[in-house]
């Protein structure tokens, strides 16, 4: 068994956005709508327990010039997020406040020409908490390239939806056994950690 929080953590929800999520969405992720109530959970217990939430979200130009090869033959998803749609926009239920921290990207990897390094490292996390879409797409690149920058990373499984039911469950697979030595974790198992570690006392 491995410890789901290692150090300091950071929540990061990946692209829960209307063109992911909305059930009538050209790019809707399978169960994405389901995944919502444990990842606003999983955000007030973060916030409880004084912890970093970042979101992210996909953008595009409309002229889909930052888009490179996800706009041709080799890429089986239809236009989605283009700056100024109603699809670009975060879903409500989790939007993020005003000061909150919302880390733009144009590629399937969080990390590729964004900030979330250095936002990461100047909050001095440790690990990596992720949930988001697209389970088999953004949310697997991402996992991988934190890994690879030595974040400990756990994706909270309820949390997360993928473009097809098989392609989630073989990502889900892939991505556990490469960082979290195969162990499952949910949003539940975060809010007990958070509430079983405020509850020790201070300098024990």
């Amino acid at each position: 068994m491995i410890e789901l929080l290692l150090g300091r953590s950071a929540l990061l929800v990946i692209d829960m956005q209307h063109d992911f999520v909305d059930l009538d969405a050209g790019c809707y992720n399978v169960g994405a709508e389901h995944t919502v109530a444990p990842t606003a959970a999983a955000i007030a217990a973060m916030r409880r327990a004084g912890l970093p939430v970042i979101w992210t979200m996909e953008a595009h130009r409309a002229s889909g010039i930052d888009g490179g090869l996800e706009n041709s033959a080799d890429c089986v998803f239809a236009p989605h997020t283009v700056e100024g749609t109603r699809g670009i926009e975060i879903v409500p239920e989790l939007a993020p406040g005003p000061d909150d921290l919302v880390v733009r990207k144009r590629r399937y990897n969080c990390f590729l020409g964004t900030e979330l390094d250095l936002l990461l490292k100047a909050l001095r996390v440790d690990t990596l908490l992720v949930t988001g879409v697209s389970s088999d797409v953004c949310v697997h690149w991402t996992v991988g390239e934190a890994f690879q920058r030595d974040f400990h990373v756990r994706v909270l499984e309820d949390c997360v939806a993928g473009t097809t039911r098989e392609d989630h469950e073989a990502s889900l697979v892939i991505m556990r056994n490469l960082v979290s030595a195969g162990q499952r974790f949910v949003s539940t198992d975060l809010t007990a950690a958070l509430a079983a570690a405020s509850a020790v006392p201070a300098g024990a």
